[in-house]
């Protein structure tokens, strides 16, 4: 069995892909099917990701507000 250095966390993705590919098909939905937790945003990446829904809703509303003007 290999052993890992400390500094490598995770095996390189030619790794991962050659172990992947080596898996039943069972055990390959098995390895994929693991949750990844939500990620709680704060500060910089919280106030963009607001700004941009707000940008959408505004988008949304001059779309609407077109087609609108176009069907009259």
């Amino acid at each position: 069995m290999m052993k890992m250095k400390r500094s490598e966390a995770h095996p390189a993705p030619s790794d991962q892909t050659w172990v992947l590919s080596s898996l039943e098909p069972e055990q390959l939905v098995k390895a994929k099917k693991h949750p990844i937790p939500r990620r709680h945003l704060k500060g910089p990446a919280l106030i963009i990701l607001w700004a941009l829904r707000l940008y959408l809703l505004f988008m949304m509303t001059v779309v609407g507000y077109q087609a609108w003007i176009a069907a009259r």
